[in-house]
């Protein structure tokens, strides 16, 4: 499993339907196999309530940081900084992909249970 920390949350303009919930890992920083949309990883919060479809990218400001665009995942209105998510079934490889310290962001921490 891969436990990450959302650190934006924001609309790109008053009017925007899509929420982008940005969160301290990416692409770049362990969730590579996201590229192209072909895993759609379980993702559990831990808040509930009315949900709404949301944008999922990284912390690197690169464009290639976005996670899911054209798959919506469906996450609660009531999501705040700091919350966590929980990425299921992501195995060992996360790790390996966060190693390089893309953009100044240290790799992951890894615990083994």
């Amino acid at each position: 499993m891969l436990v990450s920390e959302i650190v934006l949350i924001s609309r790109k303009s008053r009017t925007a339907l899509e929420r982008w919930i940005y969160q301290d890992c990416g692409r770049f920083g362990g969730l590579m196999e996201t590229l192209g949309k072909a895993i759609h990883y379980p993702i559990v919060c831990e808040r509930n309530g009315p949900q709404e479809q949301v944008i999922l990218a990284g912390p690197t400001c690169d464009s290639m940081d976005t996670l899911y665009e054209d798959y919506r995942y469906e996450l609660p209105l009531s999501l705040a900084v700091g919350d966590r998510l929980y990425w299921l079934s992501t195995g060992a490889y996360t790790s390996s992909y966060s190693a390089i310290e893309f953009n100044g962001f240290p790799p992951l921490q890894t615990v083994v249970i």
